[in-house]
């Protein structure tokens, strides 16, 4: 390997190389939460003056400004309003541009505990792994499955009355609207119509990383609205999965807006786990536009059909949550998977492990690359 300087010409030629592969690898990538879409000429515009311009940083609370002025903070509070009006958040919700679900989640449990310092924390054995990591900070009660990844709901019920009872501590709740490998859905209105009925103090955080970025007109997909009539408190979605930004970046939106500490350096509060953030503002605003206000009504739902019927016709069995993106298979060979580039995980059942692997399909999938995986599984199913 080598060691000493790059000259420009060989750093050229090998970017050039290496987003060649991309390109490439993009085509057939099935196993993980990547939406490559085409940016539009504007966006791409959008971005190459971003890239060009001076330095920007949105410090702190993204309604507040110190002396600092070198920051987007307008169009990023279009951005979150963008979200809070696709979830339904009211009209005093708040919120920020983030660097991924994971920054998402712990802004949304920090609110949570802000909210309800002594609650304890309740969250699914199938959330997100950056759930799990941030829980180990907190009082927490993790709730298992009933498999498929659908979270036991009268198990966290059953918990959260419990300890209401014993020590009338309020539920801090993380729920998912899309799991991670298998796209369940938790049941929000049974959830909290139970809290309502009891009067237990909650706050209700729902990682929507993946179906969050789906626009409201789609059909036969799993849509979330009107949160604040549901009780959802915050919401966070990845840009880089349905909606397909190519950089990877998260918005948090919530109901309610935090009280932050006050930073003397910055002359304004920081309400937000990172402190500082650089977003390309105004190509993530004008993508996120049109991608939220899809015309085609059957975008979503169509190459999902299209694998759907492969699979049944070719006899390979498959699990879809209702209305997923998600096909759970059983683990082809090691070929299929690195060409395919499908994401690998181990299920137990009845005392067994068994291998599996799911297959996520985009708008932006072509048929002939689908037709090209069913293919490849159902030649793994004859050996």
């Amino acid at each position: 390997m080598k060691t000493d300087m790059y000259t420009s010409e060989e750093l050229r030629v090998e970017a050039e190389s290496f987003y060649k592969q991309m390109r490439i690898k993009a085509q057939t990538m099935f196993g993980y939460p990547s939406n490559n879409v085409r940016l539009s000429q504007t966006t791409k515009a959008l971005l190459e003056q971003h890239y060009n311009s001076p330095f920007s940083n949105n410090c702190g609370d993204i309604d507040e400004r110190g002396y600092y002025s070198m920051d987007t903070k307008y169009v990023e509070k279009r951005i979150v309003g963008l979200f809070a009006q696709k979830f339904g958040m009211g009209d005093e919700f708040w919120g920020y541009v983030t660097s991924g679900g994971s920054e998402s989640n712990s802004c949304g449990i920090t609110l949570a505990f802000a909210k309800n310092p002594d609650g304890i924390l309740y969250y699914s054995q199938a959330a997100h792994y950056s759930i799990k990591k941030y829980a180990r900070l907190y009082k927490r009660v993790e709730i298992p499955t009933l498999g498929a990844d659908v979270m036991d709901t009268q198990a966290l019920l059953a918990e959260i009355e419990k300890n209401f009872q014993a020590t009338g501590a309020a539920a801090n709740i993380v729920l998912t609207h899309g799991t991670t490998q298998y796209g369940a859905c938790d049941d929000v209105d049974t959830i909290v119509a139970f809290l309502r009925e009891r009067a237990i103090p909650y706050y209700l955080h729902v990682d929507a990383a993946l179906f969050g970025g789906i626009p409201n007109n789609q059909t036969d997909a799993p849509i979330l609205q009107d949160c604040q009539a549901h009780g959802i408190h915050s919401v966070c979605v990845s840009l880089h999965k349905y909606v397909g930004f190519p950089d990877v970046h998260s918005v948090l939106v919530a109901t309610e807006k935090p009280q932050g500490q006050s930073i003397d350096y910055i002359g304004q509060r920081d309400t937000t786990v990172s402190g500082s953030r650089s977003i390309p503002a105004f190509a993530l605003y004008h993508h996120i536009s049109e991608r939220l206000h899809e015309p085609d009504t059957g975008a979503y739902a169509r190459n999902i059909s299209v694998l759907e019927n492969l699979l049944t016709e070719y006899k390979i069995p498959f699990y879809r949550a209702p209305n997923a993106n998600i096909f759970v298979i059983d683990q082809p060979s090691k070929a299929t998977c690195e060409r395919f580039q499908l994401s690998c995980f181990p299920e137990t059942l009845n005392g067994k492990t068994f291998q599996k692997s799911h297959v996520i399909v985009f708008p932006s999938h072509q048929q002939a690359d689908i037709l090209a995986l069913a293919e490849q599984l159902r030649a793994d199913l004859k050996k």
